[in-house]
């Protein structure tokens, strides 16, 4: 029984890696830039990846451990809806996703401006899989993975009793 609670964490483990790769394939290998809000979504899946993996090496946390890991899912939910909210329009933007600039600024500068690495407005879609935006899918994948996260604890709970 033991060795089930070993694979959910493993299997947690394992769909956070994925998440993370596949952000940064889409980042570096078809160059597609992130907004400052693409790269906050990241956060709680690389805190995900520290929990499960902590769960290795501190065993008797376990149920700690994924309490911790469904309340970083639900974070990651409302950090991509509001980023869906905020593509839609129902939202105001982060002063930190916005890129406006100067309206007197020279032409030079402006140039440089633009082609130096100044992150896309929240408000831009760049990049859509199967029609929907990267924060859309975020959004139902930390959903579907904090239902399963709390399947997993209710799983782990019935393997100790």
């Amino acid at each position: 029984m033991k060795n089930r609670i070993y694979k959910y964490f493993i299997y947690i483990f394992l769909i956070n890696i994925l998440v993370i790769i596949s952000a940064l394939f889409i980042e570096y290998f078809l160059r597609v830039k992130p907004c400052a809000l693409c790269i906050y979504q990241r956060y709680p899946y690389y805190l995900i990846l520290l929990l499960s993996a902590l769960f290795f090496l501190k065993n008797e946390w376990k149920n700690q451990l994924i309490i911790l890991i469904i309340t970083t899912s639900v974070v990651s939910f409302f950090i991509a809806s509001y980023h869906v909210g905020i593509e839609y329009g129902l939202i105001n933007e982060l002063s930190s996703c916005k890129t406006e600039i100067d309206k007197n600024i020279s032409k030079d500068i402006l140039l440089k401006e633009l082609q130096s690495k100044l992150a896309p407005s929240c408000k831009e879609v760049s990049f859509k899989l199967f029609g929907l935006s990267l924060a859309s899918i975020n959004m139902i994948m930390s959903f579907i993975l904090t239902v399963l996260y709390y399947k997993i604890s209710l799983w782990t709970k019935k393997i100790n009793k």
